[in-house]
């Protein structure tokens, strides 16, 4: 375990997450003296369905059994990808959020259904998670990185874990828009900025070079 933890810099890894949570927190306490709402016509076309809360919630075990998985199978390179990808992209999200605070408005239209668990549910993440810092939505890209280092583990993780990765990656996006977590445009971004980072971690992170 020490040797795992060594090589694979989690310290350094777990002191920046300690640090970013620190200024995400603060975001979250210290409200910005400007928000600029996001908002689009597609979001007023999307339905709030509270079932969609369960994917929702899901993330939270989905992000720890896929990074367990990457620390344990990726190679070298492969783990250096993915850490590039997800620390500048979730640095991008707290600098956006600093120069550029963001928020919703819909919420407020929301009816709770407490007669149901998915209701209450629905109720007690909404209360608990402000709308505000959306863009681009962690949630979603949090979800494409870790899904794309699954995606790399197929020699390695059965065929039917990677189809239950991609169907749970693709209702966790789905209910950040159906719960009214996000709009639709910080959906695009973060599915954009994932797509610009890691194409440009393919280019940056090289082969290991083989010793004679």
């Amino acid at each position: 375990m020490k040797e795992l933890i060594k090589k694979r810099h989690l310290i350094p890894i777990a002191v920046w997450f300690v640090i970013y949570m620190g200024l995400f927190g603060f975001l979250e306490i210290v409200p910005p003296k400007d928000v600029h709402l996001i908002h689009c016509a597609l979001d007023d076309r999307i339905p709030n369905m509270a079932i969609f809360i369960y994917p929702y919630v899901s993330w939270f075990p989905y992000i720890v059994v896929c990074a367990a998985l990457a620390i344990k199978n990726l190679d070298d390179r492969q783990f250096k990808k993915a850490v590039l990808v997800l620390t500048t992209g979730m640095n991008i999200f707290l600098f956006i959020s600093y120069v550029w605070p963001t928020g919703l408005d819909f919420r407020e239209s929301i009816v709770y259904d407490l007669h149901t668990l998915s209701g209450n549910l629905l109720k007690f993440v909404q209360t608990a998670d402000t709308p505000k810092s959306v863009f681009p939505s962690m949630h979603v890209y949090v979800t494409l990185v870790l899904q794309y280092t699954l995606e790399m583990q197929k020699k390695l993780v059965p065929a039917w874990g990677i189809w239950v990765g991609r169907v749970l990656a693709l209702l966790i996006v789905l209910s950040t828009m159906f719960t009214k977590q996000h709009s639709a445009v910080d959906v695009t971004a973060a599915i954009v900025m994932f797509a610009v980072l890691a194409l440009a971690a393919e280019k940056l992170v090289k082969e290991p070079k083989e010793e004679n």
